[in-house]
């Protein structure tokens, strides 16, 4: 994994992804006991800026969420249920796929980007069962959106590797399409 250095174009795009994925969270759907569903963004925040960024991204995402309605009493749990968990789940499932899966570009866009993200909603709605959020239909939830999770990921995953594979931090150039 590389790490790309801290320049005024890769700070605007932490910024905008993290209002992107706070939009992203004001998309929700409502359950009947209070909870609210809705996509995460973590694990394509994670494989474009790497956990560190992708970290203080999701707590800027947070705090922009609840600012805009979530209330700032809900901030901690928010962040750490829809921000931290979710973004060491998809470091985790990258970490694994570059130890132990064949450097391919399929490998990494499947795995790191689709299976990665997927795990990442399924470990946030643990956390919010966790929690007490009223997360009653946890097994049926967490296939759903981790599906709906995983695809969204994957596919912006592979948009973005392909036209502007320098936005993604974790992929490495020489690694995944290096000639054998």
């Amino acid at each position: 994994m590389r790490f790309a250095p801290l320049d005024p174009a890769r700070i605007h795009r932490l910024l905008v992804a993290a209002a992107l994925v706070a939009a992203l969270w004001g998309v929700r759907a409502e359950l009947p006991a209070g909870f609210a569903l809705h996509f995460l963004g973590a694990a394509l925040m994670y494989l474009m800026f790497g956990a560190p960024l992708a970290l203080a991204g999701m707590a800027v995402a947070a705090a922009i969420a609840c600012a805009l309605g979530g209330g700032w009493g809900s901030w901690p749990a928010m962040w750490l249920a829809d921000g931290v968990v979710p973004v060491l789940c998809a470091f985790a499932a990258h970490r694994l796929i570059e130890r132990y899966a064949p450097p391919n570009l399929f490998v990494y866009v499947f795995g790191a980007g689709f299976a990665g993200a997927g795990l990442s909603m399924i470990a946030s709605l643990a956390v919010h069962r966790l929690l007490g959020d009223g997360v009653d239909a946890f097994l049926a939830l967490g296939l759903l959106l981790g599906f709906g999770e995983a695809f969204l990921t994957g596919a912006l995953v592979t948009l973005f590797v392909v036209y502007r594979h320098e936005w993604v931090c974790t992929f490495d150039d020489s690694r995944y399409l290096a000639r054998r």
